[in-house]
């Protein structure tokens, strides 16, 4: 009995010193070892690295890729990270990438990134200045240097269609904080032009993230798993490829051969400096080409842009930058080529009608017009009476000065209501922008008697007078326009009456091929006769085909049984420069299947420049083989 309770005794000793011992080392854990487990676990992180996306590509009508992507590698520079090796690191850096410290100096100056944003300072670097850069951490401290794959934009049609595609560039600091709770990290790029820019949300896609286990040295232990990509959507467009350099090769050989024509006002060569061509089809709105020059080469913004390209871009612009469409962007006075617009609001007002002669003098006077102002037609010359049809032939400035005279009187004495013309105008889509799927669009201006007070530098004593009026109606001074809004609104006499919104975008593509987004050109009814506008464009038919015809000249041997032409020229002065050229085209006239616009500063005449590119382009598409030898004559 005595042996079984020493047992106990024993026993339950050892149980005492047990839970001794336990508690004893539950203290040592949670106390004196809790420094010591706290450095373990940090020594074992999470990371997270993302996997970058691709973004989506751009493809013609027939799906033909005018910007895709391609691999870079990229040399970034943490700046925050330098501290006093900066100069050793800069030096080191110089000689393996073979480029000035001065250079990298400059680079690393930019205020458009963090302070503690890498900054690219080379792309496309070879593997072997990565490898050289990886191998030597000692020359290269990681969290300093570090060579990146990343992906960024690729033009295999080079400078193609530049201004409608715009380009994209990393992100700015200011933007940064703007977008940071979209998803944007600190290196990603972004569209900062064209349809880069507009289409941003479309294009960027998603990245993904993979997530590792590594240690305090940031070796990696194991993987975790990954989230994968999502690439960005592609945009399919309404532009064709084809077409598109047609227009650009014909914009850029006609302004050349035009600058060996002599101005006969300035005594000088026509400077046909710049200029911009659209091709449109009038029954969907979509933009088949849209050239303008000077142009500029995209790959330029993944480099990075040198001095000399930036000067070309931004600094050296007597006129209008290299890097702005003109198509979009630069509104001039349209001259004669804004006829046919005049025409419609006369005949919707009884100003004019289609049953009518109208006398075509060669000087006009305002009835009852004190100052005794005279209008002068284009030429000196009395054609007698004219129809409407003759009129838009010859241009008779003439008859289209007393129509506006009209529009000013009935205004005034309030027969028409408050500004019939300017309200017509403006209804086809004048002073006002075209909501084109581009960013930075100018309205141009239809100038009225509200503009008066605002404006009295352009006013006679702030007012509005008939002359303002008067020259609306030959589409000068008080009228400008972008080529693009000149072709929507001729698109309206085209298509049988309907304005609709043009695009260049036609659908948006999912990465596994679904349509995400058809883009189309939302349009409304002007409520013209057909009538009307049939009379116009057979009108506008003479006006290349017939001897006589202020384009006739430049269409001579052109197959109008075929394709018949309706087009008009215009020529309109611009203060201090000599005149701009104009043309604008509905063809086949018949049945409409594209309106083609041609604008050529500093061009001289319609005939001289305008109506030669766009009858090339007009032959080109059609596959007619092109005239060697263009006749050109002074004719508005």
């Amino acid at each position: 009995m005595e042996k079984a309770s020493s047992r106990l005794r024993l026993l339950a000793l050892l149980v005492a010193m047990m839970f001794i011992a336990l508690s004893t080392r539950l203290w040592f854990l949670q106390v004196l070892a809790v420094e010591r487990f706290t450095d373990l676990a940090q020594d074992q992180s999470i990371r997270f690295v993302p996997v970058e996306t691709l973004r989506g590509r751009i493809l013609d009508a027939n799906e033909r890729l005018i910007v895709g992507n391609r691999m870079s590698l990229e040399v970034r520079v943490n700046r925050a990270e330098m501290g006093d090796d900066t100069e050793a690191v800069l030096q080191n850096l110089a000689e393996v990438l073979d480029v000035p410290v001065r250079r990298l100096v400059q680079k690393l100056a930019t205020d458009r990134f963090f302070a503690r944003q890498p900054v690219p300072v080379a792309e496309f670097v070879s593997e072997k200045v990565t490898f050289y850069i990886d191998e030597h951490p000692e020359l290269f401290p990681p969290d300093v240097v570090e060579v990146v794959p990343t992906s960024v934009r690729a033009y295999p049609r080079e400078r193609l269609a530049s201004h409608s595609l715009g380009h994209v560039g990393l992100i700015e600091a200011e933007q940064f904080e703007q977008l940071q709770d979209e998803g944007y990290g600190l290196n990603d790029s972004l569209g900062r032009a064209g349809l880069e820019a507009v289409y941003e949300p479309w294009l960027r896609g998603e990245a993904g993230v993979r997530r590792y286990v590594v240690n305090a040295d940031g070796e990696v232990i194991r993987e975790l798993g990954v989230d994968p990509p999502v690439n960005g959507h592609d945009l399919v467009l309404a532009m064709d490829l084809k077409i598109q350099r047609i227009a650009e090769q014909e914009l850029v050989a006609g302004l050349e051969r035009s600058r060996s024509i002599l101005d006969d006002d300035t005594a000088r060569y026509l400077s046909a400096n710049g200029g911009a061509a659209v091709v449109m089809n009038p029954n969907t709105a979509g933009i088949v080409a849209m050239a303008s020059w000077p142009d500029f080469d995209p790959e330029w913004y993944v480099r990075g842009l040198t001095q000399e390209q930036r000067r070309y871009l931004f600094e050296s612009r007597p006129l209008l930058s290299p890097s702005s469409n003109r198509a979009t962007q630069f509104a001039l006075s349209p001259g004669s080529a804004f006829k046919p617009f005049v025409t419609l609001s006369a005949l919707r007002h009884g100003v004019a009608s289609l049953g009518r002669a109208y006398n075509c003098p060669s000087e006009y006077t305002a009835p009852g017009d004190e100052s005794g102002a005279i209008f002068h037609n284009a030429f000196p010359a009395d054609f007698g009476y004219l129809s409407i049809s003759e009129a838009l032939k010859l241009s008779c400035d003439t008859i289209f000065y007393d129509w506006g005279w009209q529009f000013y009187n009935r205004w005034t004495s309030d027969q028409l209501g408050p500004e019939p013309f300017q309200k017509d105008l403006r209804a086809l889509g004048f002073s006002r922008p075209t909501d084109v799927d581009l960013p930075f669009e100018s309205r141009g201006v239809v100038y009225g008697a509200a503009d008066a007070p605002k404006n009295p530098d352009l006013f006679f004593a702030g007012q509005w007078q008939p002359g303002g009026d008067i020259l609306i109606s030959i589409g000068s001074s008080y009228v400008t326009t972008t080529p693009l809004q000149l072709a929507t609104a001729y698109s309206v006499i085209a298509n049988g009456g309907r304005l609709c919104r043009p695009h260049l975008v036609d659908r948006i593509v999912a990465p596994d091929d679904g349509t995400v987004k058809n883009v189309r050109g939302h349009c409304r009814s002007l409520r013209y006769p057909k009538s009307w506008l049939q009379y116009i464009r057979t009108a506008l038919t003479r006006v290349t085909s017939e001897q006589g015809g202020t384009a006739y000249l430049p269409f001579l041997g052109f197959p109008h049984s075929e394709i018949p032409v309706a087009g008009k020229t215009g020529t309109a002065e611009r203060p201090g420069h000599q005149d701009t050229s104009w043309f604008a085209a509905m063809v086949p006239a018949n049945d409409p299947q594209y309106v083609v616009v041609v604008m050529a500063e500093q061009g001289g005449f319609g005939a001289e420049t305008a109506a030669p590119i766009a009858r090339r382009i007009i032959e080109r598409i059609y596959g007619i083989e092109p005239t060697t030898n263009i006749q050109r004559e002074g004719t508005d």
